[in-house]
């Protein structure tokens, strides 16, 4: 796949609304596999808030203040949304939000605890996929057969990212319980094959014509052989005359942002990770 030149993508707050409530709604989707009491959420303030399975990271509020206000009564409503439910209250802020919500959120003691990059490029429909043209590598939609290999592959595959050491088995059974919640009809999954062997695997969602591509993960012995790159670029190709912009989040300066760099992605913002912890969380 060549990477046709795309002009660099104007940020508005229409944008940013666009990308932000197609990520959330993908996040209700798959929150809710899982949810005992079925999936809790609350649109306030301009964002939707999400509790579905205790511990999930899809139990968070994306679209706060986005081409909106945001009154006092909208941010009591969030806390005593995840103070209900025993959990932390996790807002990651859009920066095109209202500028007065970050503040207002800190005087309330929600702390800053990262950022998280978000990627974007137009999508044309004329997109060819990458697999055959990175050698050995072959990218497959997984079926019901391979859906338990997918989560056991790309599982591994985050635990050992950036590990100085093997993760413990509790935190790859806690990974792998997250992933399966992606195993849902409306989310395509890939496994990529070196050969006769899985060697990583990722997952893309439409929403709102957004192409979101996510939970990319590369074994470590299969590395710098361009497995994300083949998976990517295949998403691309399937997704193009379906979607009109594709989107990923990526932790800032990671192996990862720079491989979507390449196929013509660029940073369109940076979120901030904020948290308020109570007593009973």
């Amino acid at each position: 796949m060549s990477v046709r030149y795309h002009p660099p993508l104007h940020v508005t707050c229409a944008l940013a609304r666009r990308i932000e409530r197609a990520e959330i709604d993908f996040c209700a989707e798959a929150g809710a596999i899982g949810a005992r009491s079925g999936l809790a959420s609350l649109d306030v303030g301009g964002g939707r808030a999400l509790f579905g399975v205790a511990g999930s990271p899809l139990n968070k509020m994306l679209g706060l203040g986005v081409g909106a206000s945001v009154s006092e009564a909208d941010l009591d409503a969030v806390e005593a949304f995840y103070a209900a439910h025993k959990a932390p209250a996790h807002i990651e802020l859009c920066p095109l939000a209202a500028s007065d919500v970050a503040p207002r959120l800190s005087a309330r003691r929600f702390v800053l605890q990262g950022f998280e990059n978000e990627l974007a490029r137009a999508l044309s429909a004329d997109v060819a996929p990458l697999s055959p043209l990175v050698a050995g590598l072959r990218v497959e939609r997984t079926t019901p057969e391979t859906d338990g290999l997918w989560v056991q592959v790309v599982a591994d595959g985050f635990a050992a990212a950036g590990a100085a050491a093997p993760a413990a088995p509790e935190a790859i059974s806690h990974i792998r319980s997250v992933m399966r919640q992606f195993c849902h009809p409306a989310i395509a999954r890939y496994l990529v094959w070196a050969d006769r062997v899985a060697a990583g695997g990722g997952a893309t969602f439409v929403r709102d014509s957004v192409l979101g591509i996510f939970g990319t993960a590369t074994l470590p012995r299969f590395r710098r052989r361009g497995v994300q790159t083949a998976l990517v670029g295949q998403a691309l190709a399937e997704a193009a005359g379906h979607a009109d912009l594709a989107i990923a989040t990526t932790e800032p300066g990671s192996t990862s942002q720079r491989t979507f760099e390449r196929l013509g992605f660029g940073l369109v913002y940076t979120r901030a990770i904020l948290v308020k912890q109570f007593p009973s969380a």
